[in-house]
């Protein structure tokens, strides 16, 4: 009877245990497990000494943990071990820095040997992290490859048959991929340099010896990578700069921010649409563009800024929160694309997709610039950033003794009639001497002109040719006089140019030899869209002009026109604020060539004329303007980012000015002002002489409130408001910006003086000072 009792209760322990295989503790089970599994993995470290030179399997996917063991952190349910750090060979040092490298995934760790603190190419996971995540995390590297129409996502310990080879070279290590099945292959050279490290891709080592090839190349995805727990932020260069913070509480993302570096190319249709047929295409949501090439984040006081110096303008910044596939770390990382996408259309086969043929040359490079304490945050990152403007890129500090203020005329345009078209004159040259008159008189002395719509025709006329000078307007005799006029009242002008964005109806171009070409190898049209549906108007139609043939073919033959006008420089439309290629096969042109140009040509006009300025700013033309005009002043606003911030102004203030948008059109006027003194950047106009009721029937459709009459006093009572603020700040890098509560915020200059402003409709009180209900006000500068 006992015997039958005790092997009943053996009986009803096995059935509790089959239903319920975690009976006790979860934690404590996968605790139990994770120390059996270390056991084994150590105990198979022991066995295989790895050689830097040998070539490894990526079978071994557990990490060495012969060399350090676990670190134990608290849990909501107990402590939760963690794995330990992996990347434990050194193979450079340098008067800052240890490198180490792991050589089972190719991933690196950077110690300070000043402070001690160190980055992780992947972080700390606990030991309860799921197996396959933990592969995906570990990897040094992300690839995408395409055998055809789809693309696939791979790392070195998908597939046991890949392998990594470590080689030691001058001040770091390279390591070569190779993934056996899809007979692709790649190397990263890891260097220490003297504020961090460079990442390199070299060209020569990519190798595609079967079907499947390269689409992107994401190294060190989870560089610096923070749990959701822990305290800090990603940093994304969307606009102006915009702040993702760690959080473990948030709703739950399916995607997060994946954008290409200086937007999107004209050229390939999917970029800058969301819904595509044959006729028609509904363009993505208005957002902000990546005009710097740069990401980071910040955690525990240790920061890290990536500077993409090679292969920019084919890359893609992404941001990832916490929660997806599962992962609760936040990360951040450039992706380099080495084949772009599209669709193609062929009679009623609908969208067939289609990839480059050959891969995008050029190696690929980022520098990270390691950042710690203090400067662990999105301003150390920003002046880290302008650090290598200057001693990088060539960047001066600007000189500017005034506060200008920039006021953009428009001279002329075609209206349609009810048969053919007419010229109207919005602003002559006279009048624009009457217009810088009527400003002067209102105390704004210091004027920057840039005049529209001068040449032939007007703003959408023979462009990209702009001589000879509309006659309706003057002509080139009184423009050389508006000039002259505009010197002696020490107001520069500048005239727009425009040799990007042609209208289809303009003599000066032929689209069939001008323009540039699709992944159809048809010349690729550009619309504009209707304001509420985002739809294609096929109506008003232009062509993106060949870079290098419209400079050779116009711009360099209108140096001289632009050089005996006496004008004060040129501002170059769409090339601070859209990049492009050509894929044509007859004169392909990838979007870096396509920036390479235009910086050639920018140098030449300065030479000429003696300035150049741009809209938006992207980076690449940093360094060869004098001027930008409606530089980023906000970010896009995505779900999962939580905080707006001035990294571009703290980047560029002081090497170029920039203004804001012009004040008639804004759409909150109060809060743009704000914005403005917030962020630094000057005032601006866009004006007319004549009623902007004249511009019915015209393609200029922005202009709903232009005529000057209407705007002086408001713009003359505006400046001597913020005058004594912007003499204050003139030339003066920003060194600190900080917000105070959720709607308080303030900016520190380099000489001390600070702008707090208030974007709430109470008084705000800072150390004891009232800051005004959606006001500012300044300290040390003045009172």
């Amino acid at each position: 009877m006992r015997k039958q009792r005790k092997w009943l209760v053996i009986a009803v322990l096995l059935l509790v245990v089959s239903i319920f295989p975690h009976f006790g503790t979860a934690e404590d089970k996968l605790q139990v497990q994770a120390e059996a599994d270390a056991g084994k993995n150590e105990a198979a470290a022991q066995e295989t000494a790895a050689d830097a030179d040998a070539v490894t399997s990526a079978a071994e996917e557990a990490p060495d943990e012969a060399a350090s063991t676990g670190t134990a952190v608290p849990a909501a349910g107990g402590v939760v071990k963690l794995y330990p750090v992996s990347a434990t060979k050194e193979v450079a040092e340098n008067a800052g820095y240890k490198m180490y490298i792991d050589e089972k995934t190719g991933n690196v760790r950077l110690v300070d040997k000043r402070t001690g603190k160190e980055w992780l190419g992947t972080p700390q996971l606990p030991r309860t992290t799921m197996p396959n995540n933990k592969k995906f995390m570990d990897a040094a590297v992300h690839v995408k490859y395409t055998e055809g129409s789809d693309t696939v996502q791979t790392y070195l310990a998908k597939e046991k048959e890949n392998k990594l080879k470590i080689e030691t070279i001058d001040g770091g290590a390279k390591v070569t991929f190779q993934f056996v099945k899809e007979e692709l292959e790649f190397a990263i050279e890891y260097r220490l340099v003297e504020d961090g490290f460079e990442l390199t891709i070299p060209e020569a080592s990519i190798k595609e010896a079967g079907k499947a090839k390269f689409v992107s190349i994401e190294p060190l995805p989870f560089w610096n990578a923070a749990a959701d727990t822990e305290d800090g932020a990603i940093f994304l260069p969307d606009g102006s700069g915009a702040l993702m913070k760690y959080s473990a509480k948030h709703p739950q993302y399916f995607a997060g921010y994946s954008e290409i570096i200086y937007g999107a190319d004209p050229a390939y249709v999917t970029q800058s649409h969301e819904n595509i047929d044959q006729m028609w295409r509904q363009k993505v949501a208005p957002k902000e563009l990546v005009a710097l090439p740069v990401f980071g984040n910040y955690r525990s006081e240790t920061g890290s800024l990536g500077i993409v110096t090679k292969g920019q303008y084919d890359a893609k910044i992404n941001g990832t929160p916490s929660g997806i596939r599962a992962i609760s770390y936040y990360r951040t990382s450039a992706e380099f694309i080495y084949r772009w996408s599209d669709v193609i259309f062929i009679g009623t086969s609908g969208e067939i997709p289609f990839f480059q043929g050959n891969w995008i040359k050029g190696d690929r490079q980022t520098r990270y610039v390691l950042l710690q304490d203090k400067e662990a945050d999105y301003v150390g990152m920003a002046k880290a950033y302008g650090k290598y403007l200057q001693q990088e890129q060539g960047l001066q500090p600007a000189e500017q003794t005034e506060v200008p203020v920039r006021v953009k005329l428009l001279g002329g345009i075609m209206r349609d009639e009810v048969l053919g078209s007419t010229f109207i004159s919005m602003t002559t040259f006279d009048q624009a001497r009457e217009m810088i008159d009527a400003f002067q008189q209102k105390g704004i002395a210091n004027l920057e002109l840039t005049f529209s719509g001068w040449s032939d025709d007007g703003l959408y006329g023979d462009q990209p040719d702009h001589f000879p000078v509309e006659k309706k307007l003057g002509g080139a005799k009184d423009l050389k006089e508006l000039a002259a006029y505009a010197a002696n009242k020490g107001v520069s002008l500048y005239l727009e140019a425009n040799y990007a964005r042609a209208f289809s109806e303009s003599d000066g171009m032929k689209e069939t030899k001008d323009a540039i070409r699709g992944m159809d190898r048809e010349v690729a049209p550009s619309t504009d869209y209707f304001v509420g549906s985002r739809w294609n108007d096929d109506s008003r139609l232009y062509y993106w002009m060949k870079p290098e043939r419209v400079i050779s073919k116009h711009l360099n033959k209108e140096l001289k026109d632009y050089a005996n006008l006496g004008i004060s420089g040129v501002h170059l439309a769409y090339w601070g604020d859209t990049l492009y290629s050509d894929i044509d096969p007859k004169s392909q042109t990838s979007r870096g060539e396509t920036a390479a140009a235009w910086v050639k040509a920018a140098d030449a006009i300065r030479e000429a004329t003696g300035g150049t300025s741009v809209d938006y700013g992207f980076a690449y033309m940093l360094g060869h303007i004098d001027g930008i005009s409606g530089a980023p002043l906000d970010s896009s606003h995505f779900i999962y980012n939580d905080e707006t911030v001035p990294f571009y102004q703290i980047a560029v203030r002081g090497l170029v000015p920039y203004t804001a948008n012009a004040m008639n059109l804004r759409n909150d006027a109060q809060n743009e002002l704000l914005r403005s003194v917030e962020y630094g950047a000057l005032p601006s106009l866009e004006l007319t002489y004549e009623p902007t009721t004249k511009l019915q029937r015209t393609l200029e459709d922005r202009l709903w409130s232009s005529q000057y009459t209407t705007w002086i006093d408001d713009a003359a009572e505006q400046y001597k408001e913020l005058e004594q603020i912007y003499e204050a700040i003139s030339n003066q890098p920003i060194a600190d910006h900080e917000k105070l509560s959720s709607n308080v915020f303030r900016t520190t200059y380099a000489n001390g003086t600070r702008v707090i402003v208030n974007y709430g409709g109470a008084e705000a009180t800072v150390d004891g000072i009232s800051v005004p209900a959606a006001g500012y006000l300044m300290q040390n500068g003045g009172e």
